[in-house]
Order: C-alpha cells, then structure tokens, then sequence
C-alpha cells in the first residue's frame, strides 16, 4: 500500500517522517507500505510559547485564517489550544471550540483541497493516506470531497483506507462547516484507524468491538475529544479504535508499533486493498 502523508501543523515532511520512523520500519520491512510526505501549503509561526514544542523551522500548514478577517491571534482556532475545552460530549467540544469569533479558513481549505488533488494527480496514485493533528482533519475533509466528487462527477476515489493520528473532525468540502455526528448524517465511508485505550466521557467503550476507521489516539492527549468527535463521523462497521496511551504524539515503543503493522496489515487483507 503507498501512503500519501500529511503532517500537523507548524511540522514538515521531515519531521513528520521522523516521527513515523519506526511505523515506516515496520511496514517496510514486509514490504507492506511505503511512504511519499509532503509540507502544508502555508509557512506558518507557531503560537507563542510554543516554539520549542515545535522543533526548529521552517513551519507549514494546511489552513490558514482568511487575511481579510482575522483580527486577532484568537481568531486563529489553533491559537486556543492552550485553553483547549472539555465538555460533555466529543461534539459538544468542538462546538464550544468553534465558538463566535473565529476567523473564517475558506479561501485555505479550498487552496489545500486544490493543493492535494494535485499531488494526488501527479504523484499518485496512492491506497491509503495518513494524516497526524491538523493532517488527520484536512485527509478526512479530502477523503469527503473525493465522496462527493464522485456523487457529482462520477470520478472514482483514490484512497481505499486511512490512519488519523490524533486530528479533529473534517470540515464540509464546500461549506467547510466542521462536521459533527449529532448535526449531520454524512459519513467517511472508506476503512479507517483510530488509536485510543481507555474508555472516555462521551465515547461508548462498546464500539471497539467494532473495526472503524483507523483513528490513532493518545488517551492521554488534551485534545482526544476532537480525535472522537473525527472518530464518530467515520463508518462504525469499519472503523478501528487504538489507543496508545501517550499524549498528543505519535507511538513509537516496539509492541505497539508492531501491533499496529498488524492491523494495518489485517486491514489490507480483510478489505482487500490492491498495492
């Protein structure tokens, strides 16, 4: 399976391929995946305070606030995740997130949609996509504008699977409205992995015994409402919940890696995903 990767915010395709590193080892070994990583499309400044999260520069990302109305650095949504909400449900989150006075990101997320169905065209072609942070939240939103560009057009979707690593939920591809599962009824109907371990308010600890989706969370993870809130617009009969008990990171300690190589190879099985 060739993966097409996209990075979080204020990363890069460098730091992202070293932070997959040992994924990367693990399915390569086999032979079972490779990997093509790519920036954002906009230099970005991380938030104050935060540079050294970060590493060193350069900084890129997928969304940007529209120039013409942001007015402060509180209207850039990813500006608050240093006071990040916890409300009672994954939606209920987002949405108290999402609050009055957030700059609008239409003229970005169109960019970026146009960015990646480029790539896709000119590098491609690619089975799964893998996105981390505000990677995981652009490769969902692309994986529902290739739904509905096949509505529309007929045109037949690349991706067969995805990996979101951590991530919020996808915006509409037109409205770029955030979509929520207790608002709307669209859905991302392709395989996905989703990682997380412990049973957390506002999520059914049930439905991990069903495969979802791959989401990848950290239980531990400040923002893990917004990895549910994605989790919950993915096809509950083809979803996978996996929890690596860290925080806003990426696994890296051998079994875990090595358990998730198994689901992603079982995945490749059970679905059939031609390489």
């Amino acid at each position: 399976m060739r993966f097409l990767c996209l990075p979080g915010a204020y990363g890069s395709s460098d730091k992202f391929q070293v932070q997959l590193a040992p994924i990367i080892k693990e399915l390569t070994e086999d032979s079972t995946a490779t990997f093509h990583f790519i920036n954002g499309p906009c230099k970005a400044v991380p938030p104050e305070g935060f540079e050294e999260y970060f590493g060193k520069p350069p900084y890129f990302r997928f969304i940007e606030p529209d120039q013409d109305v942001e007015k402060t650095e509180d209207d850039d949504v990813l500006a608050r995740i240093r006071d990040f909400p916890d409300c009672e449900t994954p939606e209920d989150t987002m949405r108290e997130l999402m609050r009055e006075g957030i700059a609008s990101s239409h003229r970005s997320t169109d960019n970026a949609l146009k960015y990646l169905v480029k790539i896709m065209e000119e590098r491609g072609p690619f089975e799964g996509i893998i996105g981390y942070s505000e990677g995981a939240t652009v490769a969902a939103t692309l994986l529902l504008h290739e739904q509905r560009r096949l509505k529309k057009k007929g045109i037949k979707p690349m991706f067969k699977y995805a990996i979101f690593f951590a991530g919020w939920p996808p915006v509409d591809p037109d409205t770029h409205a955030m979509i929520l599962s207790d608002e709307t009824e669209i859905m991302i109907e392709i395989p996905t992995c989703h990682i997380s371990k412990y049973p957390l308010k506002g999520f059914d600890c049930m439905q991990m015994l069903w495969p979802i989706n791959h989401l990848i969370v950290g239980s531990l993870d400040p923002y893990v409402h917004g990895s549910l809130a994605l989790y919950n617009v993915c096809d509950p009969d083809t979803a996978y919940l996996f929890d690596h008990a860290k925080g806003h990171t990426l696994p890296r300690d051998k079994d875990t890696v090595k358990e998730l190589g198994d689901v992603v190879r079982e995945a490749i099985s059970t679905y059939d995903i031609r390489i």
